[in-house]
């Protein structure tokens, strides 16, 4: 625009130049004679050097210079909108290039005003020819000429000066719009970045809340595990009542110790109450004899409770002090546990309070931030609303732009495709060589995957030969196993046909005891306290009337004969135990069973006890074998390998 007004001010310079010097010629009627036939000659020589425009000046293209002025005015902010277009492809960028269409606008209207000019300075190029044809006839025109030149250059100057103004307004308005964006954008960050930072801090809260309900369900766990281990306990105690049980047992074991104290204070009565009775009355030497014996008797069942009675006494004491000890450890447990209990307590009570303040003040927060996206949504809206209004300013300015963007466009798309094309063969050619390489290192892969699929086979082969080698010698423990199973039955007939006959001859032998046995039992009745079971044993055995059973006492415990035919079996191998096997037994009335019957049963059972136990180690040292045989086979295969 500038550089139009430029050429504009240097031709009408040029013009009024050559009309003072037109002006400032002599006029004789000679002068103007050879003016008149010559002057179309001399007009040019003079006009042309010092009036000689540019190109797009009015005076040397006439009409259409005006139009190529347009033109180059409208190219030249065209060209300077594709360089910035090509420069910023932001939204900014566009912005400013359509920000300057006012200038474009005010351009196209001096362009129209250069055309109105250019009209203006034909008919003075007319007038000026007209003139000079007919300078004698009309000298006045010279004047008018000038003073109208000097008007118009007045008119254009001012114009020139409003034009200029406009163009400084228009692109102070330009700076204005501009800044307004810059600031709205960065409002429009700042908005982002705080809503970001909003939501970071739910994110973080959130995430605390979280950790808090995890403290919580530990917590929660934690009272459970220790309900439990209550639990526990109480079973524990609940299971202690066998130390009830023992305390029950102490008190029966005093009384029973209370019990011989008085028996001996009774039998050392009798003991003196004979001694006086033998100094005072002399008795034959045969019931002295008896009375030695019995006293002898007395003295060791006296020493022998009296060592029971010791070994009770320290059994109670050793029992009492377990009841005490576990009493101290179970309110030991018991306190750490209430306290454990407590400060659990306190804990979840204080972290209950923590998780309602935090989710107060989460509350709060949130009210505080949908406030604060209220009031941003609000000035959201109205920026929008503002930008919305600038985009469709932009949008009538892009309309304009876009047509003359197109072939840019049309460029840059076919030098992007020719650049995608070339990058993708350039990808192309990597994937190929990743493929390659990749296609080798799984060649690789699958060699070493089929040398292992056959050393694998190999070892199978192998383990497959050794477990059969393991099936036949396990197949053939068991076929000895039966032969041995066989000999044992074949071994158990034999005893037990030989057994009958000492049954048999049990029985005649039935009606005589042996001395030893009497012996035995009666020592065993007094060292077991007088038991049940050794006292039914004897009746039995001796064959006890129901008078002497009464006389005995034994008619008392007739209710229990459950239990005493129950431990039967015991007794009986503890007589057999102190007889060594060999004396003969009586045949107890209720089973219909003899003693040796009994004894029999016993030594079938620890036959098979025997033969189980020998079947058990032959079984053991075979799968040892057959252990160490699979152990020794994988140690092998590998160090084939």
């Amino acid at each position: 625009m500038r550089g139009s007004i430029a050429t504009y001010k240097e031709s009408l310079t040029r013009i009024a130049d050559g009309i003072l010097d037109a002006a400032d010629e002599p006029h004789g009627p000679q002068a103007l004679a050879t003016e008149g036939e010559e002057s179309p000659r001399r007009f040019p020589r003079r006009s042309l050097p010092r009036v000689s425009p540019p190109p797009g000046s009015p005076i040397a293209n006439g009409v259409d210079s005006g139009r190529q002025d347009e033109g180059n005015a409208e190219v030249s902010p065209n060209r300077w909108q594709i360089h910035s277009s090509q420069q910023n492809p932001h939204p900014m960028g566009n912005h400013s290039s359509k920000v300057n269409v006012p200038k474009q606008d005010g351009i196209s209207n001096g362009a129209i005003q250069t055309q109105e000019h250019d009209a203006v300075k034909r008919n003075m190029e007319l007038t000026y020819a007209n003139s000079q044809g007919n300078g004698q006839e009309h000298p006045g025109l010279f004047q008018e000429t000038n003073i109208s030149l000097a008007a118009v250059k007045v008119s254009l100057e001012a114009e020139i000066k409003q034009l200029r103004e406009q163009l400084d307004q228009e692109h102070e308005s330009a700076l204005l719009l501009k800044q307004k964006l810059q600031e709205e954008c960065q409002l429009n960050e700042s908005y982002q970045s705080e809503l970001n930072d909003l939501k970071m801090d739910k994110k973080r809260s959130s995430i605390e809340l979280k950790e808090l309900q995890k403290d919580l369900n530990k917590k929660i766990t934690e009272l459970g595990q220790l309900e439990a281990e209550l639990r526990k306990r109480d079973m524990e105690q609940e299971h202690n009542i066998p130390m009830e049980n023992a305390k029950s047992m102490i008190m029966t074991l005093e009384k029973e110790n209370a019990k011989l104290k008085i028996e001996k204070d009774e039998l050392e009565k009798n003991m003196k109450l004979c001694m006086k009775s033998s100094v005072e009355n002399t008795v034959d030497s045969e019931d002295t004899e008896n009375m030695t014996l019995s006293k002898r008797k007395l003295e060791e069942a006296l020493e022998e409770t009296c060592t029971e009675r010791d070994k009770a006494l320290q059994e109670l004491a050793r029992l009492k002090q377990h009841i005490l000890e576990k009493e101290l450890e179970d309110s030991d447990k018991m306190d750490e546990d209430s306290k454990m209990i407590e400060e659990l307590q306190a804990n979840c009570q204080h972290q209950i309070t923590h998780i309602s303040q935090l989710e107060k003040a989460l509350k709060h927060e949130i009210e505080k931030k949908e406030e604060f996206m209220k009031l941003k949504n609000d000035e959201l809206h109205k920026s929008n609303e503002a930008i919305i209004d600038l985009m469709q300013k932009l949008a009538n300015c892009r309309s304009i732009v876009d047509s003359k963007n197109v072939e840019l466009l049309n460029l840059e798309t076919a030098l992007g495709q020719y650049f995608a094309e070339s990058e993708a063969k350039e990808r192309l050619a990597k994937d190929l060589a990743m493929v390659r390489e990749e296609a080798a290192k799984f060649s690789d892969s699958l060699k070493a995957a089929n040398n292992e699929l056959e050393i694998s086979s190999r070892e199978k082969d192998e383990m497959i030969a050794k477990l059969t080698q393991t099936e036949r010698t396990v197949s053939e423990g068991t076929h000895f196993i039966r032969k041995l199973e066989e000999d044992n039955a074949k071994l158990r007939r034999a005893l037990e046909q030989s057994m009958t006959t000492v049954n048999r001859m049990s029985l005649d032998s039935d009606n005589c005891v042996d001395r030893r046995i009497v012996i035995k039992l009666l020592v065993t009745y007094f060292q077991r306290n007088h038991s049940k079971e050794v006292l039914d044993l004897i009746v039995r055995m001796l064959g006890f009337t129901e008078e002497d059973k009464q006389r005995i006492g034994f008619a008392q415990h007739a209710a229990g004969k459950g239990i005493v035919r129950g431990m039967l079996g015991r007794t009986g191998r503890l007589v057999g135990g102190f007889l060594g096997g060999n004396s003969p037994e009586t045949s107890s009335s209720s089973d219909n069973q003899s003693f040796a019957d009994l004894w029999v049963d016993f030594l079938l059972k620890e036959t098979e006890d025997r033969e189980r136990r020998e079947s058990s180690e032959a079984l053991g040292a075979s799968s040892s074998q057959a252990g160490r045989h699979m152990l020794e086979s994988p140690r092998e295969c590998h160090q084939h390998t």
